[in-house]
């Protein structure tokens, strides 16, 4: 019989060590994660090579987002137990977390290789291509761990969340309440079922839905209070979705995402100087932020010059456009700055912060320009920076722009603009954002601009991404307005500058087009719904970040006719002043 020696000394047979890795199990599954990991290293003092012990002690290093010692203890794991399909698993998540998603799909092979009904394996399998964008095979997988486990929750919450980005509102509907009734306690079902609800237009329904289950509750109730909140984010009810997380940190103050989506609200109203720390929870909240394994010291504000510093990228284009207007205040510090970026990011970027290293890079675990810098005196997340450097509004410069378009390009934009004949350039972004993230709250259709297409004097360019051809194809044969659409312009981000540059306005919903127009000091006018994000304000024409972007407000859901009203006579106006010179 195997035996082992614990930390007092004393000798634990097999069965004794497999009691408390099940115990230890039981532990973490109920949220007790302090204890488990104190039975956890009585086995691994016994047993140092124990495989169920490594796996669960990787899985507590991931949970407590120590991600290197984690993949370091489940790949002995594995190592040590080739066919465990628990630890591929959670390598697989770890390495999906890392947006690692070769080495997550090897893992959930191996895992379906020793295990090919295993449901968890298909859900993970979904979750990875989800993440790469590939909606309907993710959707595929989720049906298949449905098939092997009908009451999967999980499963059918994330079913229900693809419907939802694919806008299919009503089969979403119906997969999440089916979620919510195996896993009342399931914060992600709950909170997709009210976003759903809101999507629909059914706002007194969302807000019911999370009102009966806290009211049908009856043991900890935060988590639906925290959906109870973003029901009210959502449907722009402000106040009360920033008394209602208040009263979810006063009782539970680690909740990572209370204190993130509290701090979008206070940020929103520009209380800067309160809203940023809690802004650095999105850091801690899964599946928000891919961590990054980068071993530098965390800059906390200490002084810069003769020292260096690493910036590293974080979420979208348009977020990284926008905290990138802090890297002339490291600079001016005296700093020695290596910024990483989007790719597409890379030239715009060089070019604008010349005395910078610039790297363009996919944002892996462990990145692999970390050795072409050496070591580096600290290390901040591009978003940290505003918390340090934009404390009040006072601290926003009023900058004519912090990026820089290549001039030849601009002028030959400019000559080709000339060739669509005398008026004003108009650029135009009618979609914005993802069907993840509010898309039918910030678009329009070209339809919808009809208003400010027709207006004299103007000749519309698209800015806009993605597929188009169609859209401009009706317009051309129902209405007979051409909007110039060029696919070059779009597709190189520095032949976007560029253009935009050329151009003598833009007019756009929310989306990246605004902030590439602010950062370029270049005029823009943002159509901004009722229910906007916080990078947009609450309230007035001005966006801290971009002294150039004028905001046009909705003044109720779905109703743009004031906005389409404002910007026909502003453009109206230019015309008339462009006639005059």
């Amino acid at each position: 019989m195997t035996t082992g020696t614990d930390p007092a000394g004393v000798v634990l047979a097999e069965a004794e060590i497999a009691e408390r890795l099940a115990h230890a199990e039981r532990l973490l599954s109920e949220g007790d994660a302090a204890e488990a990991q104190r039975l956890v290293r009585q086995v691994m003092a016994a047993q140092p090579d124990q495989a169920k012990a490594l796996h669960l002690a990787g899985t507590l290093e991931r949970l407590a987002g120590h991600y290197e010692a984690a993949l370091e203890l489940l790949r002995r794991a594995a190592e040590q137990a080739p066919a465990d399909v628990d630890t591929h698993l959670e390598l697989a998540r770890l390495y999906l977390r890392a947006r690692d998603y070769d080495c997550s799909l090897d893992e959930l092979s191996l895992a379906l290789y020793h295990d090919p009904d295993n449901a968890a394996a298909y859900v993970e399998l979904a979750s990875c291509h989800h993440m790469q964008g590939d909606i309907d095979g993710a959707i595929g997988y989720y049906r298949q761990a449905l098939e092997k486990n009908p009451d999967h929750a999980w499963a059918l919450t994330d079913l229900g969340y693809c419907y939802m980005t694919l806008e299919r509102f009503e089969e979403a509907l119906e997969v999440l309440e089916r979620a919510v009734l195996l896993d009342p306690y399931s914060a992600a079902a709950q909170n997709h079922l009210s976003y759903v609800s809101v999507r629909l237009e059914k706002y007194d329904r969302a807000l019911e839905i999370i009102r009966k289950l806290l009211q049908g509750e009856k043991r900890s109730t935060l988590w639906q209070w925290t959906n109870l909140a973003t029901a009210y984010d959502h449907t722009g009810r402000f106040d009360e979705s920033e008394r209602t997380y208040e009263y979810v940190l006063r009782h539970e103050p680690n909740n990572f995402a209370a204190h993130w989506n509290s701090a979008h609200l206070v940020l929103a109203r520009h209380d800067f100087e309160r809203g940023w720390p809690d802004y650095q929870y999105r850091l801690l909240v899964e599946g928000v932020w891919a961590p990054r394994l980068i071993p530098f010291t965390p800059w906390k504000g200490e002084p810069l010059r003769g020292k260096s510093i690493a910036v590293s990228a974080e979420q979208g284009l348009g977020d990284q456009i926008m905290f990138a207007s802090c890297i002339p205040d490291l600079c001016r510090q005296g700093a020695s700055v290596v910024l990483e970026c989007e790719r597409r990011l890379e030239k715009l970027f060089q070019r604008s912060f010349p005395e910078v290293k610039v790297i363009g890079s996919r944002q892996e675990l462990e990145p692999a320009w970390l050795r072409e810098v050496g070591p580096l005196d600290y290390h901040s997340p591009a978003g940290n920076l505003p918390g340090l450097l934009r404390k009040r509004l006072e601290d926003f410069p009023r900058h004519q722009g912090y990026l820089r378009a290549d001039p030849e390009k601009v002028d030959k934009w400019r000559e080709r603009l000339a060739r669509l004949g005398p008026g004003l350039k108009v650029g135009l972004s009618w979609r914005g954002g993802t069907r993840a993230t509010r898309r039918q709250l910030r678009s329009l259709s070209l339809p919808d601009l009809l208003p400010i297409l027709r207006l004299p004097g103007c000749r519309f360019v698209s800015l806009q991404y993605g597929e188009v051809k169609k859209d401009l194809a009706d317009l051309r044969a129902s209405e007979g307005l051409e909007i110039a659409h060029w696919p070059e312009a779009i597709a190189d981000y520095d032949e976007t500058a560029a253009l935009c540059c050329a151009l003598d306005i833009t007019v756009s919903v929310c989306t990246a087009v605004i902030h590439l127009n602010g950062a370029l000091g270049r005029p823009v006018w943002v159509m901004v719904p009722a229910v906007a994000e916080w990078r947009y304000g609450r309230r007035g024409e001005v966006m801290p970040w971009y002294p150039t972007a004028r905001l046009l407000r909705q003044s109720e859901r779905g109703d743009w006719a004031a906005v389409m009203a404002t910007i026909i006579a502003g453009l109206a106006q230019r015309v008339r002043a462009d006639a005059r010179q």
